[in-house]
């Protein structure tokens, strides 16, 4: 009985605990991080480890909350675009112990003005002075202010999880500008700073346009994608080469169905090598905290402590998580077994103890 008192009052202090195994990733940008494809019946199939973190208000969905990651993964009209694949791609490639979400901040034909805090207010009310005022409608969705809503879709994220990227994608509409790289550094950094990250864990990818190779208008300015991508010390190109471009009655600019697959899996590919990167050296100094290959655990396969009643399916062991402090219990819910564990260490394994209901003898 004292156990089980024990685990429902730690379950109640942790409810709100982070989870460092669910990665979230800050998506901005215009049409084409909007996404262009038609939706797909596969499109809408849920993962429960593949998650938006909804950043506008639309589909009866609270903004600020996780779903389900399904289009419109942005705003009410999005299709299906970058985030869409590669937020499945990611899931697909990553332990089945991580769940991926993505909140999506992007309006078609925009300036990078426009995600600029110090100049998206003049920027909005020149549009309106223009009579340019069809995507608006886009912007109230997004609260008014499209920075505001992507930092605070940081502040949300790193309550819950741990931001593990930016995605970009857009410069179609300043290919006039001369400066548009440093425009580009300049969200990055203000968004760096704003949500207090590591530059050097948070990297910024950022996508071509449309080749000219494959029929895009703007593939000459692709040379400005890369100096952007050069100016940020933790900033990585996405090539576009072979992604085949959707030619439209009046310009070039959209990917096919088939570009966006290609394009989101190159951005994943990107993403899983710096991953993979940044995880830290194995730590050979303390054998006590070797897993043996007795104790090891493959895919999804578990095994129960010996100490603990079968009855109670109480204790299951886990893959070493290296992002675990030692001894600082995590409460988490397990969309696949539908049920809540709190996750911890002991004898220098991770452990996970099923949250029952039922007194742990």
């Amino acid at each position: 009985m004292r156990k089980f008192l024990f685990f429902t009052m730690l379950a109640s202090s942790l409810c709100f605990a982070q989870d460092p195994n669910l990665h979230i990733y800050l998506a901005y940008g215009q049409s084409n991080m909007s996404g262009q494809a038609t939706v797909t019946s596969k499109d809408k199939e849920a993962n429960p480890r593949f998650l938006v973190l909804r950043a506008a208000n639309h589909s009866n969905q609270k903004v600020g909350e996780f779903y389900p990651a399904a289009p419109p993964m942005g705003h009410s009209e999005s299709k299906v675009g970058i985030v869409d694949i590669f937020g499945r791609t990611m899931i697909e490639n990553l332990p089945d112990s991580i769940t991926v979400a993505v909140s999506n901040v992007a309006i078609g034909g925009q300036s990078i003005d426009l995600f600029d805090k110090s100049r998206n207010a003049s920027y909005v009310q020149s549009a309106k002075n223009k009579g340019d005022t069809w995507w608006i409608k886009y912007l109230d969705e997004y609260g008014g202010d499209l920075y505001k809503r992507i930092v605070e879709m940081g502040k949300i994220a790193k309550q819950k999880g741990v931001i593990k990227g930016f995605l970009f994608h857009q410069g179609e509409a300043d290919y006039q500008m001369n400066d548009w790289p440093k425009r580009v550094k300049k969200v990055y950094d203000d968004l760096i700073e704003e949500l207090q990250l590591d530059p050097e864990k948070t990297p910024i990818l950022i996508g071509e346009l449309a080749t000219t190779e494959a029929g895009g208008d703007l593939g000459w300015r692709n040379s400005a994608v890369a100096e952007a991508a050069n100016l940020i010390p933790n900033g990585h190109l996405i090539s576009a080469a072979g992604c085949p471009a959707l030619k439209e009655p009046s310009y070039t600019l959209h990917f096919t169905r088939d570009g966006y697959e290609t394009f989101g899996k190159r951005y994943a590919e990107k993403m899983l090598e710096l991953l993979k990167a940044m995880e830290p050296a194995p730590d050979t100094s303390k054998k006590d905290s070797v897993v043996t290959p007795k104790d090891s655990i493959v895919g999804d396969s578990t095994v129960k402590d010996s100490s603990v009643n079968d009855s109670t399916n109480a204790i299951r062991m886990l893959p070493v998580v290296k992002s675990l402090r030692p001894h600082e219990p995590q409460l988490y819910f397990d969309a696949k077994e539908q049920s809540l564990f709190i996750r911890t260490e002991r004898k220098g394994k991770v452990v996970r103890y099923r949250v029952t209901g039922r007194n742990a003898r």
